[in-house]
């Protein structure tokens, strides 16, 4: 029996006829090597019919289609009709390789060079140069030749480098163009974009990780030779004043790792390609108003594990694939659902109706919460594939702590073949046990296979042959399959982990006003010393909150007058906690944008989510102009007296 993830690839192939594995992986929310998986047990069943496996396709197939005895004769009299070009690369694969070679221009690039490099005929390097300089002039780029010089580029560097990106952008490994530079320091790129991701509160995806990771390379390396952004290069950017500043201050560490001097142009040009990449951010502005992206997803997720009966909320994977499909529609950016067309979202609907329903049920009431536009059909089954998704990896995670014994009458020998047999099938863990031992230790078995008939016992038990016939395997299926939507059900989401609403974290006392302090770190060690008092964090996490804001920039000014602290959670926090306190006077952080700040509030959290319930609360308040004017006045009854009416 198939997965519910490989049933839905394959319905997909018996509808499209070809799919491309990164578009599955990415409509799945799953890794490549995931769908590679189902792949596999879709050949295997197909096998087990008699069926033809999947024909695994590569971007270019290369057969012979003329006579076998024509083409000998060819070789043994050196001749052939055909031209070299049709056994090499196809034409696009040229041009990039060309423009490739002239960007790099290490040595010198003639038509001889190119024609040695790829065994093709001067005539079809002169086609794919006439067809490059057409390419490229419509990017305002130019290709030139000099004798002495070889073929150049001659152009804005901006645009050299756009173009550049193109080809980089259609190639699977956007590594591929890197091979011939001597660049040793890709662990320092890595961690760099990641501290940028961190420090601007964003992550990129998997494969927008990837392409950054070679589009900064890039930019390094034409730096080190020379080519820079020309100083008049603009760009309609947007980005806040706190955003441009990260980049500035990081691209600082650049500098010095890589020995190069960085202009303004060269942090816009980087700012314009870190932002043309996917990616999830915390918040997004819908009509006016910031929408957490953490709160939306987490809200979803929640509801929809009460409903399903099922915990979900464990899995990070499927918060951060949310969080990011929730920012592609909020923002009408490039919709990922638009991969499902009319016909398989209707398919989607039929075969997961209850997961459907539940789904159009929680996100309307969810996103009409956040006064967002109602998602429609294709958003419910995208979303729906999510949550198959991860349950299908729920599964697989409680197959594998299964616990199954396996009685076999027939000797040791015989026991240990059907167990081999089994495991080419199942997952889970088996041990080979007597009868007596049965008896004795039947309580610790999730479940029971066994080739001789069994009398009263409560364990989920199913009977085989010795030699495991394939009605024998579905049986045994069927009865995994009963016992881990047992097992889901009673590992369901319930209100178990505590989930405070921001009354309860904001009291008496925890919240104090009119505090006098003379800079933005007294600030923040008074509103950590409330929690001390409180037991909820040492004095660890208050340091900590201290040296994120010297490491990272003023980030933590979330808003016009308004600070939120917090730090890791692996930093001293001991349970959830969260104080707030006005101040005599503005205080500036940094943050041009933002200051002064008037008001701190400091956050401790424990886990992933069970913070989102009150920050939620605190998120919808601070949009209320009454709540603001109560901070602004330190009015400590009337702030107390506004959470606790507003947030029941």
């Amino acid at each position: 029996m198939l997965s519910e993830r490989s049933q839905l690839i394959l319905t997909l192939l018996l509808e499209r006829k070809s799919i491309e594995l990164d578009d599955i992986a990415k409509l799945l929310g799953v890794s490549p090597r995931t769908v590679r998986n189902s792949f596999l047990e879709i050949d295997e069943f197909l096998e087990s019919k008699n069926l033809n496996s999947l024909k695994k396709q590569v971007q270019v197939t290369y057969s012979l289609e003329d006579n076998k005895k024509l083409i000998e004769q060819a070789l043994a009299t050196g001749e052939s009709s055909y031209d070299k070009e049709e056994f090499w690369q196809e034409p696009s694969f040229r041009l990039q390789f060309i423009y490739n070679k002239i960007f790099w221009a290490k040595r010198r690039v003639t038509i001889e060079y190119i024609m040695n490099y790829l065994l093709v005929s001067r005539s079809t390097v002169n086609n794919d140069l006439k067809e490059l300089r057409e390419l490229t002039q419509r990017k305002g780029v130019y290709i030139n030749f000099q004798k002495k010089q070889g073929f150049y580029l001659t152009g804005a560097e901006e645009d050299k480098r756009e173009l550049y990106f193109i080809f980089v952008e259609k190639t699977r490994n956007s590594n591929d163009y890197l091979e011939d530079l001597e660049v040793n320091d890709r662990s320092f790129i890595n961690y760099w974009i990641k501290k940028v991701e961190e420090e601007l509160m964003l992550q990129m995806t998997y494969n927008s990780f990837q392409k950054f990771e070679s589009i900064i390379t890039v930019i390094i390396e034409r730096m080190k030779s020379g080519q820079y952004i020309s100083e008049t290069y603009q760009t309609n950017t947007g980005y806040s004043i706190n955003e441009m500043e990260i980049i500035d201050k990081n691209c600082r560490l650049l500098e010095k790792y890589f020995n190069i001097s960085i202009t303004s142009s060269e942090i816009l040009f980087m700012v314009k390609q870190l932002y043309q990449r996917k990616f999830i951010k915390n918040e997004v502005v819908y009509q006016g108003f910031k929408v957490n992206l953490n709160i939306l997803a987490n809200s979803v997720i929640k509801e929809i594990s009460k409903e399903l009966k099922v915990d979900l909320t464990k899995d990070k994977e499927l918060y951060e694939n949310l969080a990011l499909h929730f920012q592609t529609t909020i923002t009408k950016d490039t919709d990922i659902s638009d991969l499902i067309n009319e016909e398989m979202y209707k398919k989607i609907q039929g075969m997961y109706t209850n997961v459907y329903n539940i789904v159009k049920k929680v996100m309307n009431k969810v996103f009409r919460e956040q006064n967002i536009s109602v998602s429609n059909d294709k958003e419910y089954s995208f979303v729906t594939l999510h949550l198959i998704s991860s349950m299908e990896k729920m599964k697989n995670i409680y197959t594998r702590d299964l616990n199954v014994f396996l009685v076999c009458h027939m000797g040791i020998g015989t026991s240990q073949f059907l167990k081999n047999k089994l495991e080419q099938y199942f997952n889970f863990h088996m041990e080979v046990v007597t009868n007596n031992y049965l008896q004795e230790y039947l309580s610790d078995a999730d479940m029971v296979i066994s080739t001789i008939p069994l009398e009263n016992i409560d364990t989920p038990f199913v009977e085989v042959s010795a030699f495991l016939s394939e009605l024998d395997i579905n049986k045994v299926q069927l009865l995994e399959k009963k016992v881990l939507d047992k097992k889901m059900v009673q590992e369901k989401y319930t209100e178990g982990s505590y989930e405070p609403m921001l009354k309860e974290l904001l009291t008496e006392n925890t919240i104090e006003t009119q505090v006098k302090v003379n800079d933005w770190k007294e600030a923040i060690i008074y509103s950590g010393e409330i929690l001390e008092k409180e037991g909820a964090i040492d004095k660890t996490y208050t340091n900590s909150m201290i040296e994120s804001v010297e490491k990272f920039g003023p980030y933590i000014v979330i808003a016009p007058h308004i600070a939120l602290a917090h730090a890791s959670s692996k930093d001293g926090v001991h349970e959830i906690g969260m104080s707030l306190i006005t101040l005599d006077k503005g205080i500036n952080f940094g943050n041009k944008e933002n200051d002064p700040v008037y008001t701190v509030i400091c956050l401790a959290a424990v886990d992933h989510n069970s913070h989102l319930k009150a920050l939620s609360e605190l998120v919808e308040s601070l949009k209320e102009d009454s709540f603001n004017q109560l901070l602004f006045s330190s009015d400590k009854e009337g702030i107390l007296q506004y959470i606790n009416k507003n947030n029941n």
